[in-house]
């Protein structure tokens, strides 16, 4: 018996891919490209804004899309950063989740998705994630048994930061006045982070 649902999210990440290896090239040609039908202005307009699955806190200023794995350290540090430009109206952060860097990730990646207020789920987690990395003790962070289609948005999300080169986590994706789109990986500080707004459009 053929199972329809299976062959149908298969072909979807199929069609995914296929699109991402097309898409690859717009981080290095984003800026040579007219902005209006260039493969950047797909890639930001298109998969990022509608195949991404992200977690959206801000309403005002610049976007940025952030990816983080729940157990990062240094993905805290970058949100600790990120949040006093979004509570002054600066940026808008969407938060990519991804689960990559131990066994627990996927359950805590999980239980911001799953939950019905995921954005009130990812603050909560953020506000004592810090103390369980200093005490070396994550087993109260929050966590559920992720479903079929939270392992499907995950693997996607990795899917997607893969192809335009992401490695690791943290890494923010934005774009430039110019249409460019530009890639930060690694931990930025809340200076350099602040220097860098005028260059998000």
């Amino acid at each position: 018996m053929t199972n329809d649902s299976g062959i149908q999210n298969i072909m979807n990440s199929f069609l995914m891919f296929c699109v991402l290896c097309l898409m690859s090239m717009s981080v290095a040609m984003a800026g040579d490209a007219p902005h209006g039908g260039s493969k950047a202005h797909i890639l930001w307009t298109q998969i990022l804004r509608h195949r991404v699955t992200y977690i959206q806190d801000g309403t005002h200023g610049p976007v940025i899309y952030d990816v983080q794995d729940p157990n990062c350290p240094y993905c805290h540090v970058l949100y600790e950063n990120e949040i006093p430009l979004i509570e002054s109206g600066k940026l808008t952060v969407r938060y990519i989740p991804v689960a990559i860097l131990t066994p627990g990730s996927q359950g805590e990646a999980a239980a911001w998705l799953q939950a019905s207020h995921p954005l009130f789920a990812l603050q909560h987690f953020e506000n004592i994630v810090g103390d369980a990395f200093r005490s070396e003790n994550t087993s109260t962070l929050p966590t559920v048994t992720a479903s079929a289609s939270t392992r499907i948005r995950l693997h996607d999300n990795l899917l997607i930061i893969r192809s335009l080169g992401v490695t690791g986590t943290p890494a923010i994706i934005y774009r430039t006045e110019g249409g460019r789109i530009k890639i930060a990986m690694g931990l930025i500080s809340r200076r350099r982070l602040v220097a860098m707004l005028p260059y998000f459009k």
